[in-house]
């Protein structure tokens, strides 16, 4: 499910309406993208603090409210705090990246995927745990640990043999019959 697909609470639950419809007893992966727009947002916010411009700050600022609305709007109150600890520690370590990269008036490659993987760690999380309070088992996987790439940041190749054979191996040792995993992100073999 692309951005738009994901890109507030309302789409969201059309969204876990599909997976019901569709995944009814069969073994399913669904691969969902960051909130409608994150990804350019996070993006934005780099080159912004790589220019020195401190409005880096409030786009984060929208980037977590964003997050945090949609987790009050998707997941019943009792079941929130876990979920927006995650996305406080998440936008932090976003903030704390942005904070270097201005200081440093410098962005890398790698810290261009780096910045643009939250989206889809945030959104995947949050739309596991909608699934989860609608009473629909979903087993959260890390792409990171599964999708191999060479390491030509900004521009990465997977490794496709690797990836299988981690992808097959994986659903092998943790059998569900509903996986969920954050789409446009992996790492290379170092683990980067």
């Amino acid at each position: 499910f692309g951005g738009s697909s994901v890109a507030n609470a309302e789409n969201i639950k059309k969204v876990i309406a599909v997976i019901k419809e569709r995944t009814a007893g069969k073994q399913t992966i669904v691969v969902v993208s960051a909130l409608g727009g994150i990804t350019d947002l996070l993006l934005q916010c780099s080159q912004l603090a790589s220019e020195g411009q401190e409005s880096y700050q409030s786009i984060l600022t929208e980037i977590e409210q964003r997050h945090l609305q949609t987790v009050r709007d998707l997941i019943p109150i009792n079941n929130q705090s876990g979920l927006l600890s995650f996305v406080k520690t998440q936008c932090n370590e976003i903030e704390d990246i942005c904070n270097g990269i201005f200081l440093l008036q410098e962005l890398s490659a790698r810290t261009k995927d780096r910045m643009a993987s939250y989206g889809e760690l945030m959104s995947s999380k949050i739309i596991t745990a909608a699934l989860v309070a609608e009473n629909i088992a979903t087993h959260w996987i890390d792409s990171r640990q599964l999708i191999i790439t060479n390491s030509d940041f900004g521009n990465a190749l997977v490794n496709f043999n690797t990836s299988n054979q981690n992808i097959v191996q994986y659903i092998k040792n943790n059998p569900a019959d509903l996986y969920l995993a954050p789409g446009f992100i992996a790492s290379n073999a170092e683990g980067i």
